[in-house]
């Protein structure tokens, strides 16, 4: 926003020079990024955040001065140009269809007016702020809206189709000819003005070709509204078109300022082209004429703020700002004005006493502790214990992008066997970010490759991020944990030799990572499509899968260009916090009393997974703490189909030792189970 320092000078009586104003401005959120001369004047270059539409205008920048210099404001003196006829077809010459989207709409109707250069004095101001002179009418308009913040357009009487003007919404393939020579095509939701005919302006935006003040204008219609900021952004934004007119309306003008506006206008033009009023001026439309108010206690400005502020200084600050202050004991209720639409809450009042004042004035006060932080969920603390467990065990934390391309998947989308989709951004930067992650394999595979190509073989990484799919129409957010191996165990050194990952490293992980987690799980024969087919296991726990692990597919390595095999697991973290068995690990003392171990040998069928009969064994009696594999076999004497499986079993009280008859007692049932429930025979 560019200020001449003299049009300032004509709203405040400034005894400050221009630098001094500038300083003020910046140190109350107002950024003045230069302040340049330009003949004989100083021009203040403001950078305007998008909360304060009030201040694009010169208007708005001096209630800011006025405030902070503590001088009245002067908001211009305008004579209010009376119709020296009256014209019966203009009472009904405006019918507005979108009240919502137009609460407020004013037109004045003038005839005989010429359209010429403007004056001297008119091209100046306008060059000053980077505005090419057009034509007297027009360059009024643009007077206007830099003085005032109001968008006003002039259309040519002569060419509105049947004498009235249509406040409307857009119909579906409806066409516009903008004054810029564009033709674009309008949607049902974008505001227009139109005539009997069809759409002569974009509300808010740009004029018509059609109807546009030319050099054979006699007669013009002044437009003078109020339209809805949310709908003039989308149609802006939808047709790539942005005006000094739709950047305000945006930001909301001041409802209760159309008239001043409309009245400095229409008395500019009848001055520099002549011409008369015809009456009436209309002012169509419910309006919104309602005053906002909010609620404050001058004691939470002190509390907000820290210090002491007086209720006197606080009533003076806001009265400065034209806010309206009715104390009403200890509860005041702020009268916001028309043109503050972003004062809504006591915070906003607060902050703009602080803003007034000088931040630099605030008193630097420490904030009372009073609240105790809230205790973290312990999914949160689980997921740290995790990541701390896995940095401590060598592997190294990636973080990517949680979108990507297609072509990176690959057919990697999880392991859930759940029917779902894939879910595309609606608006992405390209199609290289136009997915978002179903698994995060995929990333780990292409920056695991990227390493190998610098020759860094030498691979152990997890990720703890996001996944998402859509189900049902609606898209899961799920949380996963998935790692990486690759390469040689440990980092190689002079004398070593280099032994490669294998399963059982990611199998060990896997095993660490529930073991932090407090979850048991059991390792079944996977069908996972992008691992090798002998080489995975899939996580379960009662019946629900956990998560999956092996060795990729070669063929999806090749795809991925891996220069060493790797070995991978991906764990769907929500199932695992949710389902914890062990519970929190706390400290225990060495148990004093000792354990008693017995082996129990098992020939049964080669489908049984270990890890089923290691869950019954475990869960078999209170008295077993820890059931363990340590022998697999299969040849002669076993017969063809079979196998045998061998397994430790810990039993202890920590109270007192077990008797013989006590431990006989628990593994005899446990034989009896195994029997039972398994078809197993001991050995």
């Amino acid at each position: 926003m560019k200020v001449p320092f003299s049009w300032l000078k004509e709203f405040v009586a400034l005894k400050a020079g221009a630098d001094e104003v500038a300083r003020r401005l910046t140190f109350a959120g107002l950024e003045v990024e230069a302040v340049q001369e330009s003949e004989g004047d100083h021009v203040l270059e403001i950078n305007v955040t998008p909360n304060r539409g009030d201040c694009l205008s010169i208007l708005g920048i001096a209630r800011e001065v006025s405030a902070l210099f503590k001088i009245p404001l002067k908001k211009g003196a305008v004579s209010i140009a009376k119709p020296t006829e009256q014209d019966p077809t203009l009472k009904k010459a405006v019918v507005l269809k979108a009240s919502k989207q137009c609460p407020r709409y004013r037109l004045a109707a003038m005839e005989g007016v010429t359209i010429g250069p403007s004056p001297a004095w008119l091209i100046k101001r306008l060059e000053q702020v980077g505005i090419r002179s057009i034509n007297n009418v027009v360059d009024v308009t643009n007077y206007v809206l830099i003085a005032y913040g109001q968008p006003l357009h002039a259309f040519d009487r002569r060419k509105i189709r049947g004498g009235k003007i249509l406040v409307r919404t857009g119909h579906k393939g409806e066409k516009i000819k903008t004054l810029d020579g564009q033709e674009l095509e309008l949607q049902a939701p974008d505001l227009v003005i139109a005539d009997a005919e069809g759409a002569i302006a974009l509300a808010g935006i740009m004029g018509g070709k059609d109807s546009e003040v030319g050099e054979r204008t006699t007669s013009i219609a002044l437009e003078c509204a109020f339209f809805d900021p949310e709908g003039i952004r989308k149609t802006a934004r939808r047709l790539g078109l942005q005006t000094e007119s739709s950047y305000r309306f945006e930001r909301r003008v001041d409802p209760q300022g159309l008239s001043h506006a409309l009245n400095a206008a229409v008395s500019l033009i009848l001055k520099v082209a002549g011409g008369r009023l015809l009456g009436p001026v209309l002012d169509v439309g419910p309006g919104d004429r309602r005053t906002a108010t909010v609620a404050l206690q001058p004691s939470q400005v002190s509390a907000c703020l820290g210090g002491s502020w007086d209720a006197k200084t606080i009533n003076q600050t806001l009265s400065r700002l034209a806010f309206g202050v009715k104390e009403r004991g200890k509860s005041w209720s702020i009268t916001v004005p028309s043109h503050r639409g972003d004062i809504t809450r006591a915070v906003d009042v607060i902050e703009e006493v602080a803003r007034v004042t000088g931040y630099d004035r605030i008193p630097t006060v420490f904030p009372p502790l009073v609240a105790k932080p809230p205790r973290e969920a312990r999914g949160f603390q689980l997921a740290r214990r995790v990541k701390t467990t896995l940095v401590d065990l060598g592997l190294r934390e990636m973080i990517h992008y949680s979108f990507l391309s297609p072509d990176e998947v690959r057919g990697l989308r999880g392991f859930d066997p759940q029917e779902t989709q894939d879910v595309f951004l609606q608006n992405p930067l390209g199609r290289e970010y136009s997915l978002m992650r179903p698994s995060l394999l995929p990333q780990l595979l292409k920056t695991t490759a990227h390493h190998q190509n610098h020759k860094i073989h030498h691979v152990r990484a997890f990720e703890f991020r996001s996944c998402f799919s859509l189900t049902g129409g609606q898209v899961l957010e799920t949380k996963m944990l998935a790692g990486i191996l690759s390469g040689s165990k440990l980092l190689t050194h002079w004398g070593a030799r280099a032994e490669e990952t294998d399963f059982y490293d990611a199998k060990g992980l896997v095993e660490r990572i529930l073991d932090v987690a407090g979850v048991t799980a059991a390792y079944e024969p996977g069908s996972t499509h992008y691992l090798h087919p002998r080489k995975q296991a899939v996580l379960k726990r009662q019946g629900r899968t956990l998560g999956v692990l092996g060795e990729i597919h070669p063929d999806l390595a090749s795809a991925y260009d891996l220069k060493k095999t790797a070995y991978v697991f991906e764990i769907d973290w929500g199932r695992v916090s949710d389902a914890p068995e062990k519970g929190d690990k706390t400290y225990q003392e060495y148990a004093r009393t000792p354990v008693v171990e017995r082996d129990l040998a098992l020939v049964l069928d080669d489908a049984v997974p270990a890890g089923a009969l290691q869950d019954f064994l475990r869960s078999g009696d209170p008295t077993i703490q820890e059931v363990g594999v340590f022998d697999l076999y299969r040849g002669n004497p076993i017969p063809q189909g079979k196998k045998s499986l061998a397994f430790s079993i810990r039993m202890g009280r920590a109270d007192r030792t077990l008797t013989e008859d006590e431990v006989n007692e628990i593994y005899g049932r446990l034989v009896e189970g195994v029997k039972k429930s398994f078809n197993a025979e001991v050995r």
